[in-house]
Formats: C-alpha cells, sequence, structure tokens
C-alpha cells in the first residue's frame, strides 16, 4: 500500500537524519490520512521540536485540533503558522474555518479575504466566502446575489468555454438517463435526502447514474452503490474536471443534478463545463450557485416563495409540498416523555452550527427565555468542546439579561444515536435566522419535539 511505503521511507530519512522535521511532518500527514489522529499529532509536535517556525506542521496542527474541537490550540498553532509565513495562504483559509466554528463569521471572512488576495485562484477560500455571506444578517440578497455571479464569471473564465453539444438523442418517450454528482454519498447531511430519491426512481423510465466524489467511504456509501448497477457506480474522487465531463458525456446522461453548491468538496468544475444538456443543482446548497451552466435550481413555495426579491442565476422549480424528502437513520432512540413533565420547566434548543447564531438570533432567543420564566436553553454544537468558547457565547446572552444558569452548553455527541437521544431533553426547538436549518429541523421532527421559525 502507498501509505506504508511512504511511512518506511520516511521513518529511514529520521533514522539518518533525526531533526528531519520535513519527515515527521509528511508521516503526520499520512496518519492523518489513515484516520490515526493520536500518531499524527505525536509526529506533527515530534517536527516542531526539530523546527518550531515550521509553518506547515503549525497549520496541519490547526487543522488537526479544529477537526477535534480543541479550538484554543487550533487558534494557536494557526497564529503561529501565519505569524512566520505572512503569506501563508492556506493557513489564513484555516483559520476562516475555525472562526466559523467559533461562530464568529465577520473574523472568518477576514480570513477568507486575506486568503484570497494571497491566492486569487484557489478554489476553497472564494467557496467559503460565498457560503458564509448566506449566514450574515446585514448582507442584502442583492449582494450575496452579485457576489455570486462575479466568483461564477472569475470561474468559469478560468476553465475555458463550456460544451455546447452532446450525443444525446431527442427521441419522444425514451428512458431518460440521469446523473448525480456530488462528494457527500456517505453518512453526511445531503445523504439523508438522495436516499428516498434514489431508492424511489422509476426504474422504467429513468437510468440513474451517480458520480462520486466521496473522500472517505463509509456503509452509507455502499447502500448507495447498491442502488445503480455496478457500472453506473462512476468513482471520480481527484480527478480531472475535463475528464470527468467527458466521462458524462460518454455515458450520454440527459440530465445532470448536483447536490453540492458551493459547499465543500464539490465538482461545480465539472458542471461548468455543461458535460450534459440539461443540468440542476439541488439539496446541497441554499443559494444560486451562480453558474449559467446549471439551468435550473429545485425548491419549493416555502423555501423560494413566488415574488421574492432574492435573485437567482438558475430558474427555480418549485416543486408541489415540500422538495425534501427525509430518510430517517436505521437505528433511533424512542421519543421519551416530555422534559418538562419532569424538570418542571421549559427548555428550548438548538443544535445549530455557532456560524448560524448571529447577535440578531442571539437577541431574539434571549427575549423568549425572558418572556417564558425560568424556561431553559439547551445549545449544542462542536464548537463547545472548547470552554473560551462556551464563555464567549454565555457572554453574548448576558449582554441580554440571561444568565449563565439558564444555558446548557454541550459538544458534539459520539454518535448519531447518541446526538438524536439529546433532543429528548428539549421540549421546543428554535430555528436560527437567516439562515435557516434544514436536516437538524428533520431530526427534531423525527424526534417529537416541535420547531418554531422565523416567518
Amino acid at each position: 500500500h502507498k501509505y506504508d511505503k511512504a511511512l518506511v521511507n520516511y521513518n529511514l530519512a529520521v533514522h539518518f537524519d533525526p531533526r528531519c522535521a520535513e519527515a515527521y511532518n509528511n508521516m503526520g500527514v499520512v496518519y492523518k490520512d489513515q484516520e490515526n489522529l493520536d500518531k499524527a499529532l505525536k509526529c506533527y509536535h515530534l517536527a516542531l521540536q526539530c523546527n518550531p517556525r515550521f509553518a506547515q506542521t503549525l497549520n496541519n496542527l490547526g487543522v488537526a485540533y479544529t477537526t477535534i474541537g480543541r479550538l484554543q490550540e487550533a487558534l494557536e498553532y494557526l497564529s503561529r503558522a501565519v505569524t512566520v509565513a505572512p503569506a501563508y495562504a492556506e493557513a489564513y483559509n484555516n483559520l476562516g474555518w475555525l472562526f466559523w466554528d467559533h461562530g464568529d463569521l465577520s473574523q472568518a471572512l477576514r480570513m477568507y479575504e486575506r486568503c484570497i488576495e494571497l491566492s486569487p485562484a484557489a478554489k476553497n477560500p472564494s467557496q467559503n466566502r460565498l457560503l458564509a455571506l448566506n449566514y450574515l444578517h446585514e448582507v442584502p440578497p442583492e449582494l450575496v446575489f452579485q457576489a455570486h455571479s462575479a466568483w461564477a464569471e472569475r470561474f468559469c473564465y478560468e476553465l475555458g468555454p463550456a460544451f455546447t453539444d452532446w450525443q444525446v438523442a431527442p427521441i419522444a418517450n425514451k428512458k431518460l438517463r440521469i446523473g448525480y454528482i456530488s462528494p457527500d454519498f456517505f453518512h453526511h447531511s445531503v445523504s439523508f435526502f438522495c436516499h428516498a430519491l434514489f431508492q424511489h426512481h422509476n426504474r422504467d423510465q429513468f437510468e440513474v447514474f451517480l458520480y462520486s466524489n466521496v473522500s472517505r467511504e463509509d456503509e452509507k456509501t455502499e447502500l448507495f452503490k447498491s442502488m445503480v448497477p455496478p457500472t453506473h457506480w462512476k468513482r471520480v474522487t481527484g480527478r480531472p474536471a475535463r475528464e470527468v465531463a467527458n466521462l458524462i458525456r460518454e455515458d450520454q446522461i440527459d440530465i445532470l443534478v448536483e447536490l453540492a453548491g458551493h459547499t465543500a468538496n464539490n465538482r461545480l468544475d465539472v458542471i461548468a463545463a455543461k458535460p450534459a444538456p440539461v443540468q440542476f443543482t439541488y439539496v446541497g446548497y441554499n443559494n444560486t450557485t451562480g453558474l449559467g451552466a446549471i439551468d435550473y435550481r429545485i425548491t419549493d413555495a416555502i423555501a423560494d416563495p413566488p415574488g421574492q426579491q432574492q435573485p437567482f442565476s438558475e430558474e427555480l422549480i418549485r416543486l408541489p409540498g415540500c422538495f425534501l424528502c427525509y430518510t430517517p437513520p436505521a437505528r433511533i432512540p424512542d421519543v421519551e416523555q416530555l422534559p418538562a413533565f419532569k424538570n418542571g420547566f421549559i427548555t428550548f434548543g438548538s443544535f445549530s452550527c455557532l456560524a448560524k447564531v448571529g447577535e440578531p438570533c442571539v437577541a431574539l432567543w434571549a427575549r423568549v427565555l425572558r418572556e417564558v420564566p425560568g424556561s431553559r436553553l439547551l445549545v449544542k454544537n462542536k464548537g463547545f468542546y472548547s470552554s473560551d468558547v462556551q464563555a464567549s457565547f454565555a457572554r453574548k446572552f448576558a449582554a441580554h439579561g440571561i444568565g449563565a444558569d439558564r444555558l446548557k452548553l454541550m459538544s458534539l455527541a459520539p454518535t448519531s444515536f447518541d446526538h438524536l437521544k439529546v433532543y429528548n431533553e428539549v421540549d421546543i426547538a428554535l430555528d436560527t435566522f437567516p439562515y435557516s436549518n434544514t436536516t437538524t429541523s428533520c431530526e427534531t421532527l423525527l424526534m417529537g419535539v416541535p420547531v418554531v421559525c422565523l416567518a
């Protein structure tokens, strides 16, 4: 295996040169890719013992600590990385993700924009910036649309011209070939909305192809593989955009649906090449992609009311009722008695990421707590692994007259089952705004908890 060979070579390197920081760092990268974070951290720290100013290792440590929620240590190492290497673009992007987990969107945006200044051609910071703009209260929809359109114009210019003809026969009533492309064909939020879609396609009318850009496959990946013929599952992870586009063209796909938008590991580079004559975006992103190569965006009249002012580059297709179909996990906990009966008070709850909980959201939630005497608020997310993030969050509520004794702050649960079980501690869930919940709201309702949204 390539990892084993790499580890042998790096171990030989440090045997002959025990002060070789690069070898220790690279060993850390291999162990991280193998999901052995303990060994990765050990190797990174050995690299720093050899060279305390090794920016790449400082950045890698910051990313590793962000992954496991040790945000203060992550901030320390990423800050050191940009101190010793002020032009290290990738470290600024990673700082952006760190501040995202902190719930500090303004600082996250500054980091993304600094990364873009240093590396204008980098894909991730530009798209991270677009994603963050959706969460901000003070940015008008027109400006968000303009940012997406400007990104698309630059992106398409760099990629080159799109295809304008296809080997697809326009035959009436033929069996349509539909392709779905996504990085999220694994245990991911999007997968809960793909499941029923793939399972219930009319196989007499549609031939389904799945183009997977998944980095780490799991049992959910295997489930999706089983839903299509082996020849119709195409792994495209790491393959160049034109190569993937040509593969889709060779498969003579009639309709291509992308399921990620501007979220992580998307393949908008493939979509921009227009490998299919009709292209949709669906489920993975709550806004326009900005790409002219995408013809339609699937939504409904609640998520995107007719007559709204928000512009889109795609034509909106509003499905009747709800545009989503949620498939719960195979194993879920029992819904228990209403917690208010045993507690004697109402517990409100939110399991959203902190990036969604801006100041107006905090102010409204604090008002809810004031107007419901004795009530509590349970908030659960990744950021609360950090005691400093917890303290910062509590201070925001203190500014509105809500004491820390009325807040219960929890970090992530170890499993999906444990995560769902925490809903048994919540009486009423509070949605976020302007970026509302999707998967979280479905999980909440699944566990018998009503959700209150801002109309």
